[in-house]
């Protein structure tokens, strides 16, 4: 069914929040990727219940390009037993449950329907893994509350840059790493990879993301609390646009587990416009859908994953019965407006709105845990084991995806952001009794993806300008800060919003000067020749450090403020990651009113 640019129309109230101030990278000193350059190695801190030594990893078997008429593809599910959603129903729940997760006291990720080594074989990577690729010479950008150095992320060359654009630069106990443990969760699905594990011969209990060989180039965005607004997202974009290749990087997706509630057209949105300027720079970019349920009335996109260049991505659930849509899973634009006023349904043709591209595994997800991060200790039935942790999203659904399209990049190193897109859709299977508006295309195959011809594979939509209104990108809800609220056309360093400014150097790659964004000083980073060459996590300690209500204490960001509101002493208490759940508990508490993490 062929679309003219889609036409958002209202959506549902989005919750939770966010913000980010001062900027810091750290990059190794490598040349650019070969099999012999020199990566570096993160030191494990002394963390409780954390311990590892670091193993490189073995040498891989050369590659062997598949054929495109292989046989062997990916494991196949059941069918769903779910009847197809009453139209116009509205669920009553927003999160998901554990019916069918197996309860035992000891943990047997061969059975565990949403431990990775399942994960893996739901979309078929496990094929690409047995004929040599596993996501090597790609480096993934995950715009996040950033990582931490647990075990399976501590390898040579998986976390291969890191920058910090969070609240938090400037506290030494926390830049750069990850205190709220969202971002080291989505990271593990991407491409985490314990110590010396090797995908061709890993069996069950060894930790594999679906990319286990990809880099990681960690933007921090969110402190431990989630906190982030979309002016430092769009920065963090910007980023890794005009840092994509430097120092031997080869950031080819973007992550976002990311998106607010705005309503602006996408057409118009700065968040939109920052997205397809990346994908127009070679990045495909991979953004959760949301986690607002079937909304039959008004769709549950979120953006940026309603701008239709970026790869949106639904939740799928694997249950004893098969392959189902979770509860909590944002469904697309159930109807659209046509030119002469007529309401149009998804299934219809004429029909201009806003659908998931495609699901992912996203429900019950057994990942990273970093002990005494917040989740840790606010939500300790997330519990699995000392290094896994489970949670439910479309961030985990999306981070599934983006390690797919590491997959497929290092399978075809070839491939434009367009066809990487139109290769996911074209091939993906529709999980039986759910519309299009719940699932898109269907359950990503990655190696079905892998071996196919894409079809219709420039996108031609109408572009973003990116003129529109920072203040309508957020959405419904802000940031707030001891009674200030971050609003109105002001980024979240307090500095007025120039739209044609920051587009005219944002479209040219070109809108970071030093330490410094569209004229913005980020005092204190470092942006050139920071080597991690041996480095360590110097002066970060996670030992008695309780995030229950986190204080930073004697915390100053100083030069930052909105309307008269100064960072100094701030206190960030709590966030709400509505939607998504850890092991089907609600993130209930403080709300930050705003942007989601999905």
């Amino acid at each position: 069914m062929n679309h003219s640019a889609p036409r958002p129309i209202s959506r549902r109230i989005r919750r939770c929040g966010v913000s980010s101030l001062d900027a810091g990278l750290l990059l190794p000193d490598r040349s650019p990727r070969s099999p012999g350059w020199r990566g570096f190695t993160l030191s494990l801190l002394a963390v409780t219940l954390i311990a590892a030594v670091l193993v490189s990893p073995a040498s891989a078997a050369k590659p062997q390009r598949l054929s495109t008429d292989t046989t062997d593809t990916s494991t196949t599910t059941d069918s769903s037993t779910t009847t197809d959603r009453p139209r116009g129903k509205k669920s009553t729940s927003s999160t998901s449950t554990d019916t069918d997760v197996a309860t035992s006291d000891v943990y047997e990720p061969a059975t565990a329907l949403g431990s990775m080594y399942n994960v893996v074989d739901q979309i078929g990577a496990r094929t690409l893994w047995k004929h040599g690729f596993t996501g090597q010479g790609v480096d993934v950008a995950v715009i996040d509350t950033g990582v931490s150095p647990v075990p399976a992320l501590s390898d040579p060359d998986k976390v291969v840059a890191v920058v910090d654009l969070s609240f938090e630069a400037h506290v030494p106990e926390a830049t750069y790493l990850d205190f709220n443990g969202h971002g080291t969760h989505t990271t593990g699905i991407i491409a985490g990879r314990a110590p010396g594990a090797e995908a061709a011969t890993a069996g069950p209990e060894d930790f594999l993301g679906v990319a286990p060989d990809a880099g990681i180039v960690s933007v921090k965005v969110g402190d431990n609390s989630g906190a982030v607004d979309v002016s430092q997202v769009i920065a963090a974009i910007d980023w890794v646009v005009q840092h994509r290749n430097t120092d031997g990087l080869n950031i080819r997706v973007i992550n976002l587990s990311y998106g607010t509630d705005s309503s602006q057209d996408y057409r118009i949105d700065p968040l939109a416009r920052a997205v397809e300027n990346a994908w127009d720079h070679g990045i495909v970019v991979v953004a959760a859908s949301g986690n607002d349920g079937w909304n039959n009335a008004t769709g549950g996109m979120t953006n940026p994953a309603f701008d239709p260049y970026v790869i949106a991505v639904g939740a799928a659930e694997a249950t004893s019965r098969g392959m189902t849509i979770p509860k909590w899973a944002s469904a697309g634009d159930y109807s659209s407006i046509d030119d002469d006023g007529r309401i149009v349904n998804y299934w219809q043709d004429g029909y201009t709105g806003r659908l998931p591209d495609v699901v992912a595994p996203g429900a019950h997800i057994d990942s990273l845990r970093v002990p005494g991060s917040r989740i840790d200790i606010e939500h300790p039935e997330g519990y699995v084991t000392e290094q896994i942790f489970r949670g439910s999203g479309t961030s985990q659904a999306a981070a599934v995806v983006s390690g797919a399209a590491a997959l497929l990049l290092s399978h075809r190193p070839e491939l434009t952001p367009d066809q990487v897109k139109a290769l996911l859709r074209d091939t993906a299977n529709p999980i039986p009794n759910w519309g299009e508006a719940y699932q898109g295309k269907g359950l990503i195959d990655v190696t079905a993806a892998a071996t196919a011809t894409p079809s219709n594979a420039t996108q031609a939509w109408e572009r973003s300008t990116g003129l529109g209104s920072l203040e309508a990108a957020r959405g419904t809800q802000h940031v707030v800060l001891e009674g200030a609220v971050l609003e109105g056309e002001i980024t979240a360093w307090g500095d007025p919003w120039d739209a044609e400014a920051w587009l005219e150097t944002s479209t040219l790659g070109a809108s970071w000067t030093g330490a410094s964004w569209t004229g913005a000083s980020w005092t204190g980073a470092s942006w050139t020749g920071a080597s991690w060459t041996g480095a360590s996590w110097t002066g970060a300690s996670w030992t008695g450090a309780s995030w229950t209500g986190a204080s930073w204490t004697g915390a100053s960001w100083t030069g930052a403020s909105w309307t008269g509101a100064s960072w100094t002493g701030a206190s960030w208490t709590g966030a709400s990651w509505t939607g998504a759940s850890w092991t089907g508990a609600s993130w209930t508490g403080a709300s930050w009113t705003g942007a989601s993490w999905s």
